[in-house]
């Protein structure tokens, strides 16, 4: 069907289809109709003589692109099909070099990563397509961001940023009463997760206003301009709680969750300061965060060797009561449900008993895992069970994973344990809940806190803050999952705790208050750098205040304290170390930013490698596709290593340029890195071979004949029999292959 002429284009330029494609888009069409006809060779020529008409264009290597992954994915040749898949790579590379923020070549190239199972590289790389796209491209909008909503809500647990996708969906396309009954049942009153993780979260007022220019649409925008905000009012609550709600729109956790705090730190109203706390723990619980969360899903998975004792076993736990709440999926032959334990009464029989759930129990795919937020809950229901299945099950391995929002409160609601009076049990039920949050949980040490406890936690001025927030968090928790009960043709929730009472007992009185007073400068000559986080108990405190632990070093810090780091203040080795601990932390965006602030520093004669920084800004703009962008560092790199590192690195920075072009598939550039380090370690096998290999590899046997042959001279020149083997099987590959 021909498209309007005056609709916006497809390509997402945010032209008018007449000003942009239409010239040569019914020749586009052809070549797909021509694919779908069978006419591969037919097809295949069209769009290469469209390529050939308008060398230049962007859209048009776009479409190739996607011409060139379909035809691949349906070319029952899997090596022909392969090598379209690869050519179709290529051409969003070209795409990209023609037009850097071509949002249609990062949105197919997601298509291709998120086809392959990189689920994070596709997230990305959409991501990057949401920031490109124009503005009025609504269509391809809507479909970028209802990836990144599926993306943030099923597999990271991210509803914060999932909401804010959805919503941009929404924006896009008001009249989809679908998107928008979406929205509702996901994030309205009736949806699956607790207040503090579903609600909208809107700007507040700042001291010093944001300029009406950062109000683009673009969440890189407003993230900018609370980022000056923060550097110009350092100071003000406000703008690091907007800025904290930005970077979690934009699924970038820990630096929302460092922002929030200060937010949380400079704030003088408690219930502001609640709803910042709140946010940052629904933060915690998302992918990525286990190492800064107390909501921690411990997990041990036998997997089974026989499933017929398994069934008995299971039929066992469920006739005596053990076993709870089962459900089977059929169609994907799953079985769920609780593990639950009897808790010891000194009641006489007959009266009401109360079990709780020692863990969640599914089987699937082979194998049983039980799951608890408690540790050694979970472990002895696993050793429990493998006790009574033997050698049917081998031995738990014990895993950790995000904590679901239902189960951050699973410890306080217990189940009754048969039958009895109805206002009984709701009683013992209430006195559990009221027993765990009073006296178990106040006395737990908390990550949210700085490692003190609830109970500790309030002698501090800045603490007694976060546990506002930490509190509100566990009882929009609890609200979520609270047991109902007909009431005449309703459903209502059982009444088993007010945690009021919990604030009663932490001493938590509101205090409400206007927001503080900044000191906004007249003119602002240069932006200051964000002041360091400091949560520490206020001086002249009696000596029973808690106090919050003294700075850690940088590599023990956590993903919120790196992100947390004052950059103006930290040495180039500071930023480096931090940099190391955020890869360990498998913190890859904070890593990349790290590095990036890092290679800004001046010269410093203390540190004068700056290798790894260098190579993970390299691996940071490679794995965004921006191989241009990636050479770049590169060549910098190598440039202040000759001048400031006696060119130490020179080698390194060689081979790194040489898989760069490898990774990119450009075999001539790739070969030309190689000839510079072979012609520098003219002794050196192991360059030859490995030049050898990956042009075999990108399948330039020429190239791989040449290196190979390279290496079997000098092989015999240095006397290397092991090299000289190598090589020459090489050269054999590569004969083959011409």
């Amino acid at each position: 069907m021909a498209l309007d002429p005056y609709t916006p284009c497809p390509c997402g330029s945010g032209k008018k289809f007449r000003w942009c494609c239409a010239p040569y888009f019914g020749t586009v069409e052809k070549a797909f109709e021509q694919e779908r006809q069978g006419q591969h060779g037919a097809a295949l020529a069209t769009m290469q003589g469209l390529i050939a008409a308008h060398p230049d264009s962007a859209p048009i290597r776009g479409y190739y692109a996607q011409f060139l992954y379909n035809a691949g994915h349906a070319d029952p040749n899997q090596e022909a099909g392969a090598k379209k898949v690869e050519e179709a790579e290529d051409a969003l590379s070209k795409a990209l070099e023609l037009n850097p923020n071509f949002g249609m070549a990062y949105f197919l190239r997601g298509q291709f990563r998120e086809n392959e199972g990189e689920l994070l590289g596709s997230l990305l790389l959409y991501r990057k397509a949401a920031e490109t796209y124009d503005p009025e491209a609504h269509d391809q909008l809507t479909s970028v961001f209802l990836k990144i909503y599926q993306f943030e809500s099923t597999v990271l647990q991210r509803p914060v940023a999932a909401r804010a996708a959805l919503e941009r969906a929404v924006h896009f396309q008001p009249a989809d009463a679908d998107l928008r009954g979406q929205l509702e049942a996901e994030f309205g009153a009736d949806g699956p997760y607790p207040l503090a993780a579903s609600k909208k979260y809107t700007f507040r007022p700042t001291a010093k206003p944001v300029p009406e220019s950062a109000a683009t649409g673009r969440y890189s925008d407003a993230r900018k301009a609370f980022e000056d905000l923060t550097a110009v009012t350092p100071d003000d609550p406000a703008a690091w709680f907007n800025l904290g709600v930005v970077l979690a729109w934009l699924g970038e956790q820990p630096k929302a969750v460092a922002a929030l705090t200060k937010s949380v730190e400079f704030e003088t109203d408690d219930y502001r300061a609640e709803e910042a706390a709140a946010l940052a723990e629904v933060l915690r619980c998302g992918y990525g965060m286990e190492n800064d969360s107390d909501h921690i899903s411990y997990t041990f998975t036998m997997p089974i060797r026989d499933p017929q004792p398994v069934q008995g076993v299971l039929q066992q736990y469920s006739q005596s009561g053990k076993l709870r709440g089962v459900r089977v999926d059929r169609e994907s032959n799953t079985i769920v449900g609780l593990v639950v334990e009897e808790l010891p009464s000194l009641i006489s029989a007959g009266a009401v008993n109360l079990a709780r759930v020692a863990a969640r129990i599914m089987v699937r795919d082979g194998a049983i895992r039980l799951s608890h937020p408690n540790r050694e809950s979970a472990a002895r229901a696993a050793d429990d069970l493998r006790a009574a299945l033997q050698l049917a099950v081998e031995q738990p391995v014990p895993s950790q994973h995000p904590l679901n929002f239902g189960d951050v409160v699973l410890e306080s609601l217990a189940q009754p344990s048969g039958g009895g009076d109805e206002a009984a049990i709701e009683a013992k039920m209430r006195d559990y809940a009221t027993h765990y949050f009073e006296s178990i949980w106040t006395q737990k040490p908390l990550k949210a806190l700085a490692g003190n406890t609830p109970l500790d936690a309030v002698g501090s001025k800045v603490l007694r803050k976060h546990v506002f927030g930490v509190v509100k968090y566990l009882e929009d928790c609890f609200a979520a999952v609270l047991p109902h009960k007909p009431v005449g043709e309703a459903l209502v929730p059982l009444n088993l705790y007010n945690f009021a009472g919990l604030r009663h007992k932490l001493g938590l009185e509101y205090v409400k208050a206007d927001p503080p007073v900044v000191k906004v400068p007249e003119e602002v000559k240069a932006a200051a750098p964000a002041p360091k986080p400091v949560e520490e108990a206020p001086k002249n405190q009696g000596a029973d205040a808690p106090r919050s632990p003294k700075p850690r070093a940088i590599g023990e810090m956590n993903t919120a304290e790196l992100a947390a780091i004052d950059l103006g203040a930290s040495s180039v080795g500071d930023i480096e170390q931090a940099m190391l601990a955020a890869i360990k932390l498998d913190a890859r965006e904070l890593a990349v930013a790290l590095a990036q602030a890092g290679l800004t520093k001046p010269f410093d004669a203390a540190a004068p490698d700056r290798y790894r920084l260098y190579a993970t800004a390299i691996t940071g703009a490679a794995a965004g596709g921006d191989v241009a962008k990636a050479a770049e560092l590169i060549d910098a790199g190598a440039k202040y290593d000759a001048e400031h590192n006696g060119g130490a690195r020179g080698t390194d920075y060689k081979l790194r340029k040489a898989q760069l072009y490898v990774k990119a598939k450009d075999a001539d550039k790739a070969a030309a890195e190689f000839d510079g380090l072979v012609a520098l370690h003219p002794d050196e096998g192991k360059f030859y071979t490995t030049a050898a290999e990956e042009m075999l590899r990108l399948k330039a046997p020429a190239h791989a004949l040449r290196f190979a042959e390279a290496g079997l001279e000098a092989a015999q020149r240095t006397g290397n029999r092991d090299l000289e083997g190598h090589c020459a099987d090489l050269a054999n590959h590569a004969r083959k292959a011409k």
